[in-house]
C-alpha cells in the first residue's frame, strides 16, 4: 500500500494551536474589535474583508431579515420548545423550518442567474431575458421566487433593501433583472407582482459577489438570532406542550380542536 498521511482536516477557512486562533489569515484578535459582525461573516465565507459598502450592505440585510415575527421557523422553534427540546435543539429544528418557500434567497438568487444565463445564451437584453421568462413561468404555472408575499403582498423590506443597494453603489445587473421581472409581471399577469424581501436579498447579493449558498446561509445566520429569542421566550413565558386548557387563549394543542368535529378521516370502524 502507498504510505499515506496522518488524517487532518483540510481546510482554507481557519487553523489553531495552544497559543493562536487564525481566520483566513487574520488572528481573531486582531479582528475583534476592528471589524463588525457582518464583515467577518463576509471574510469567513468569501475568504476576503468586504469593501466598506458591502459590508455595510451584509449588515443591513442581516438586521432587515433577523425578524419576521410568527413564520414557519419560529412557529417550529417554538412548538420544540414546547416540547422541552434544549434551545440548540430547538434552534435546529427551527433552521430545518427553514426550506423552498420561507427564507430562500438562494432560489431567487438562482432565478436571476438563470435570467442572465438565457440572456447570453439566446442573444437578448436583459429587460427582454427577464420578460421571457416571467411569461414561461406564468404560463407553466411555476411560482416565481423572491416575488409576492403571502401576508405583506408588497413586503415593506424590499424597498429599503433596494433603496440602501442604490444608495451605496452596490446595484448591478441582477438587481436590474429582478426589477425588470417585475416589470414584466404588469403585463404577463395584468397587475404587479412585488420583489419581496428574500427576492431583493438574492439579487442585491449577487451583485455584491455572494453565490446562492452563501446567501442562504447568510439567512441562516441572521434569523438563528430570533430563533434563539423565541425559544427563550417560550421556555420562560409559556407553559410546555402548548395545550393547557386553563390558558387566557385556545392553545394550538388544545383538545377542544382535535375531536371528531375537525376529523374527516374514515368513519369509526372494527376489525371484526
Amino acid at each position: 500500500m502507498t504510505d499515506k498521511k496522518p488524517f487532518a482536516w483540510e481546510t482554507a477557512i481557519a487553523w489553531k494551536n495552544k497559543d493562536r486562533i487564525v481566520v483566513r489569515g487574520y488572528d481573531v484578535n486582531e479582528l475583534t474589535g476592528n471589524i463588525s459582525f457582518g464583515e467577518h461573516f463576509h471574510l469567513v465565507l468569501r475568504g476576503e474583508l468586504p469593501t466598506p459598502e458591502v459590508g455595510r450592505m451584509t449588515e443591513a440585510i442581516m438586521v432587515n431579515m433577523a425578524e419576521h415575527a410568527m413564520s414557519p421557523s419560529s412557529a417550529t422553534v417554538r412548538f420544540a420548545t414546547s416540547g422541552g427540546a434544549e434551545l440548540n435543539s430547538a434552534v435546529a429544528a427551527g433552521v430545518a423550518g427553514i426550506g423552498r418557500l420561507h427564507g430562500t434567497a438562494d432560489r431567487p438568487a438562482e432565478l436571476f442567474l438563470a435570467v442572465a444565463e438565457r440572456a447570453g445564451r439566446d442573444g437578448l437584453s436583459d429587460a427582454e431575458a427577464a420578460a421571457k421568462v416571467v411569461a414561461e413561468m406564468r404560463e407553466r404555472r411555476e411560482r416565481m421566487p423572491g416575488f409576492h408575499h403571502a401576508q405583506h403582498i408588497r413586503d415593506p423590506r424590499t424597498a429599503r433593501l433596494l433603496g440602501l443597494a442604490d444608495e451605496l453603489g452596490v446595484s448591478g445587473r441582477h438587481v436590474a433583472i429582478a426589477r425588470a421581472m417585475e416589470e414584466a409581471t404588469d403585463d404577463v399577469f395584468g397587475r404587479r407582482i412585488w420583489i419581496n424581501g428574500p427576492g431583493a436579498m438574492g439579487c442585491v447579493g449577487l451583485d455584491m459577489g455572494y453565490e446562492p449558498l452563501q446567501l442562504k446561509a447568510l439567512f441562516i445566520v441572521c434569523r438563528s438570532l430570533s430563533l434563539c429569542a423565541h425559544s427563550i421566550e417560550e421556555a420562560t413565558r409559556e407553559k410546555g406542550w402548548r395545550a393547557s386548557s386553563n390558558s387566557h387563549m385556545v392553545q394550538p394543542l388544545d383538545l377542544s380542536m382535535q375531536g371528531p368535529d375537525n376529523y374527516d378521516g374514515p368513519a369509526d370502524r372494527s376489525l371484526s
